[in-house]
């Protein structure tokens, strides 16, 4: 009588154990430019690599060679590479955009030292543990970045 007991214990607690257990290799697939910024700003934190880029007026692929990089917290980025060092420690501006017909999203901007006006970038979404990062332009870039 007291082993169909055990054993009813036993299969609950395993099944709740591994129910409750996440697993730590799956890819994230998840678009972000429609998410609320608190989770826009969970999603991005960490340090990113970038692999390449694609785009611009006349569609190519550029693939990068300097190592560059980002680090980013919720409301800080630093943006830099071996060749130039770090050309970017700055607070992030966030701002809400329409960016199609009825459809907004939070605009990640920052300022440059080299360049006068802010730049605004689109959180677009995570797909295979990729960051991918658009420029808020026609004819932009899509930046590739997988975190390290």
């Amino acid at each position: 009588m007291r082993t169909p007991k055990l054993i009813l214990f036993w299969v609950s607690f395993m099944s709740l154990f591994l129910t409750g257990c996440k697993k730590e290799n799956e890819p994230i697939n998840l678009v972000l430019w429609d998410k609320p910024l608190s989770v826009i700003q969970d999603y991005i934190t960490g340090n990113w690599k970038l692999q390449y880029a694609t785009g611009g007026l006349i569609y190519h692929k550029y693939i990068e060679r300097h190592n560059s990089y980002m680090f980013l917290t919720p409301n800080h980025i630093i943006l830099g590479n071996d060749s130039l060092g770090v050309v970017v420690d700055t607070t992030i501006i966030w701002v809400r955009a329409e960016i199609a017909n009825n459809e907004f999203t939070y605009l990640l901007g920052y300022s440059r030292l080299d360049y006068p006006w802010p730049e605004y970038d689109i959180v677009s979404q995570i797909k295979n543990d990729t960051l991918i990062i658009r420029d808020n332009l026609d004819d932009g870039y899509d930046y590739y970045y997988t975190k390290y």
